[in-house]
């Protein structure tokens, strides 16, 4: 009995202050079995770290083989996302122009490259966003320019009339709008429909000119003549007499003109044949008239 309690007393611990054991003292308590069980069975141990080894390796391999060699990440088709009935055609053209990418390894597939591309071939696209849909195809979404106006050009050679877009290129051939505007070009030579029937400032500023007349004077706009070398435009209005305005200037300033001039002249009532703006009086508001 005196013996158990001499045993116990060398294992009270002092607070404050860490216990200490001798090896014999060591190899009887708790700690010690535990390290002994950690350390045991070291085969299982390296079967262990060589199962995880290999199931890495074999990750890797089989990643590896998907990105580069696998069909399942190859492109297999090409989608357009748009329903429109008018984009159609084109949608058709733009999965002609990248069928090359089919085949390839969509995860390397630049789809800015791809964008670029149907860019340079589409003029008429306004926006476009082309993206990947894994595993294999690619997705294009795209919006068209806004048809603005009806053009009619007419040469020496033929008569040939076109829809535009805002960017003054021809999107239809032989056909008219009755809601968009129409415009008349006079040239020697045709018009090359591959290139802006009108450029794009002039077209806006035509566009521009019409709003604001119809807008300030109730009457409306039947058919603009842009003249391309002298820079001017003729609006033909409903009572069948034209206004004719200078594009290097602002087209208001001119209108405006003409609003102070109807104390005087009475285009409402009048029977005229034109009223020409582009002339600049000793106070700027000068206007010639010619009546039928």
């Amino acid at each position: 009995m005196f013996n158990k309690k001499r045993k116990i007393q060398k294992f009270k611990f002092k607070y404050g202050k860490s216990p200490t054991f001798t090896p014999k003292e060591l190899k009887n308590t708790r700690y010690h079995s535990k390290r002994l069980q950690k350390r045991s069975h070291p085969y299982f141990a390296k079967i262990k770290k060589f199962t995880l080894v290999l199931t890495v390796l074999v990750l890797v391999i089989l990643s590896v083989y998907g990105i580069f060699f696998s069909s399942y990440f190859k492109v297999k088709d090409i989608k357009i996302s748009n329903e429109l009935i008018d984009n159609d055609a084109i949608g058709q053209e733009i999965t002609k122009i990248l069928s090359t990418s089919i085949g390839k390894n969509m995860i390397f597939t630049n789809t800015e490259d791809l964008q670029i591309k149907i860019l340079d071939n589409f003029p008429e696209i306004e926006d476009i966003e082309v993206e990947k849909d894994y595993p294999s195809s690619i997705v294009v979404t795209f919006s068209e320019y806004p048809l603005v106006a009806n053009v009619t050009n007419e040469s020496q050679m033929l008569k040939k009339s076109y829809i535009i877009n805002s960017i003054g290129y021809a999107i239809k051939e032989d056909l008219e709008s009755t809601s968009l505007p129409f415009i008349k070009v006079q040239s020697d030579e045709p018009l090359n429909p591959e290139s802006p029937i009108i450029e794009a400032n002039k077209l806006r500023y035509i566009l521009e000119t019409i709003i604001y007349f119809e807008d300030k004077f109730g009457m409306r706009v039947v058919e603009v003549v842009y003249k391309k070398v002298p820079r001017e435009i003729h609006l033909l209005t409903e009572r069948d007499f034209y206004i004719w305005l200078d594009m290097q200037k602002p087209a208001d300033e001119q209108l405006k003109k003409l609003k102070k001039a109807l104390v005087k002249l009475d285009i409402y009532t009048e029977d005229l044949q034109y009223i020409d703006l582009r002339i600049a009086g000793g106070n700027g508001d000068k206007i010639i008239y010619k009546r039928k």
